[in-house]
């Protein structure tokens, strides 16, 4: 009985580990999007003021275009920096949380097969085949497992990706318009004259 009760103590720790290390990569995590999410703002904040500033003082009685221009969106490559960064949070936080059920999984695993080898080896001879179900669980747990692990991983992987080619997409400079239909131009000069 202090054998059970010693292995239920293990399991207690480990799963109290487990609980802390996914709740501090958590935290760790919300920590670095409010700190992106203040400094965007901040940023946007002290444009937004610069910009006003510039459009009141460039004005010559237009000052409603001014100002609207003064308040323009942020810059494109503005938003895909702060696109890039939370996908780069969310990958890390991906990647670290991964880290921990990985570790955590790994141990369950490891003390799985332990009492199934201790199973097999105290037990009868007509329950052979109750120790292979349980090794066959094991495998199909194993499997599961990296399946999970790689779909999660390909997901991260596809974000990071499409938020580099809108990147690029979004950077590359405007290509310059083709003229208009050469039948419209020559009835457009054909009006002037």
């Amino acid at each position: 009985m202090s054998d059970f009760n010693g292995q239920a103590a293990v399991v207690q720790h480990a799963s109290l580990d487990f609980c802390f290390g996914v709740a501090g990569k958590v935290l760790e995590a919300e920590e670095k999007l409010t700190r992106l999410n203040l400094d965007a703002a901040k940023t946007t904040f002290a444009d937004w003021h610069q910009r006003m500033q510039d459009g009141l003082t460039k004005t010559n009685g237009d000052s409603a275009s001014g100002l609207q221009a003064a308040l323009a969106l942020p810059s494109t490559e503005r938003v895909l920096t702060y696109q890039r960064q939370l996908v780069e949070i969310a990958s890390t936080m991906q990647t670290q949380l991964g880290e921990v059920i990985d570790a955590q999984y790994q141990e369950a695993n490891r003390q799985f097969q332990r009492f199934v080898e201790s199973a097999g080896q105290n037990a009868p001879v007509s329950s052979e085949a109750a120790i292979a179900f349980l090794k066959q669980v094991i495998t199909f747990a194993n499997t599961a497992h990296d399946s999970v692990r790689k779909a999660a991983k390909q997901t991260v992987d596809f974000a990071q990706s499409t938020v580099s080619a809108a990147t690029e997409t979004a950077l590359e400079p405007a290509q310059p318009v083709e003229p208009a239909i050469p039948a419209v131009e020559s009835a457009a000069k054909a009006v002037k004259h």
